[in-house]
């Protein structure tokens, strides 16, 4: 690439990356105002409101540097076209793991000390998500190239703002779509409307923003969520479409630039970043729930190894699949990343919804199935880590021999 002509797509990069970045700190400012009026008020901070402050900051902080690096590349500044290191030394990887437990066990300790919360949790947050995520990026992107900074600092600005807000706009249709699915379903089992009457006239005399509010909405909800009606529009939902549409958009970003990406290795790992981007997006909407911070976060760090794997042999797929013609190993490809996602979201239902079983319904079956949907989901994290490093191990093997190939034979004496 000829460095000194103009390179309109980083300025549109900038523009975008610009506007999000200040939309981001707008958001972020607002909460910590509202934040601020609620405590001169009430005299109590609403910590959960006060950690989507800090992270809303954070991600517009990634973002802001995205547009930086776009600014720059559009003005031709060295810092913009000099490489990325993907070494990640082993160092590193264990500085990663550390700090990631030690952020996650002492927010675990202190999530239900109120004197303390509102201040640890905030700060501890961001490590917490980042940290863990940081390290199986950096094992699946480990000593393959990824080009330039402005490239790399691109991509993941587009997988924290572009990617969520075509995920999200999409989701919301097929949600409104299976929710007037359902109700048209509803309308025609007279059983079912009473009890949805019911369940609204009992809802009206709660409390929700009450722990004991809480208690009883879950208590009553429960019956309601096992039956079939319910429960299998969310499997089909969260097991299958929502697969179907993320695991085809995530890797946006390699869909846009495989043309320019230089080896299935680069779209291994533009794709893994590209889920690691996502996945900070989507773990930090989470993170705000208090009463579960310790162990939302903790069984966020297995979607977020879900999301740089899958995304990543996308990658993969989607680089051959435009240079290599190899469509069928696309086609492959999707539905078996559809197929791991689906399956750890059905899990993951499993797990919830049969816990709320045992809680509120004293179901002794359902414990068992709670325990089966656990160790699931423990087995297929151990199988996504050692694909995504065995992966990485290839590619790298494979760089090597090929450069070997690639080089020139030895001048003659």
């Amino acid at each position: 690439m000829n460095n000194s002509q103009t390179h309109y797509g980083s300025l549109l990069g900038f523009f975008l990356f610009a506007f999000s970045a200040l939309l981001l700190f707008a958001m972020a400012f607002f909460l910590g105002v509202s934040l601020l009026f609620a405590y001169v008020n009430t005299g109590t901070i609403a910590t959960p409101s006060l950690i989507y402050s800090f992270t809303t900051a954070f991600l517009g902080v990634l973002v802001g540097i995205a547009a930086a690096a776009a600014l720059l590349r559009f003005l031709n500044k060295p810092w913009a076209h000099a490489p990325v290191s993907t070494s990640f030394p082993a160092w590193q990887i264990a500085a990663g793991i550390l700090g990631g437990g030690i952020a996650l066990l002492v927010g675990y300790v202190l999530q239900d000390n109120k004197a303390l919360n509102w201040l640890v949790l905030p700060l501890l947050t961001v490590p917490a998500v980042m940290l863990p995520l940081w390290t199986m990026v950096g094992l699946g992107i480990r000593g393959i190239s990824l080009g330039s900074r402005w490239r790399t600092w691109g991509a993941l600005g587009i997988s924290l703002t572009l990617t969520p807000f075509v995920l999200v706009v999409i989701e919301i249709i097929m949600i409104v779509g299976v929710i007037a699915l359902v109700f048209l379903y509803v309308g025609t089992q007279p059983d079912l409307v009473a009890e949805f009457e019911r369940l609204g006239t009992q809802f009206m005399f709660l409390d929700p923003e009450t722990e004991a509010g809480t208690e009883e909405i879950l208590k009553l909800l429960t019956p309601f969520l096992m039956k079939p009606a319910v429960l299998i529009p969310i499997l089909v939902m969260f097991s299958l479409l929502i697969p179907l549409v993320e695991e085809l958009i995530k890797p946006l970003v390699v869909w846009f630039f495989a043309r320019r990406l230089d080896s299935p290795a680069q779209g291994f790992a533009f794709g893994a970043l590209s889920g690691a981007g996502f996945a900070t997006w989507e773990t930090f909407n989470t993170s705000g729930q208090m009463a579960e911070w310790g162990n939302i976060l903790v069984s966020r760090v297995g979607t977020g190894l879900l999301h740089i794997t899958t995304s990543a042999f996308m990658g993969m797929a989607i680089y051959l699949a435009w240079r290599e013609r190899r469509y069928l190993r696309l086609l492959g490809t999707y539905l078996l990343v559809v197929l791991l996602h689906g399956v750890w979201n059905a899990a993951a239902i499993t797990v919830s919804f049969s816990a709320l079983s045992v809680m509120y319904r004293q179901a002794d079956g359902y414990l068992s199935l709670q325990w089966l949907a656990g160790g699931m989901l423990v087995v297929l994290a151990a199988a996504l880590l050692s694909l995504l490093i065995v992966t990485n191990r290839k590619l790298r093997q494979a760089a090597v021999a090929q450069q070997t190939v690639d080089a020139p034979p030895p001048a003659e004496a």
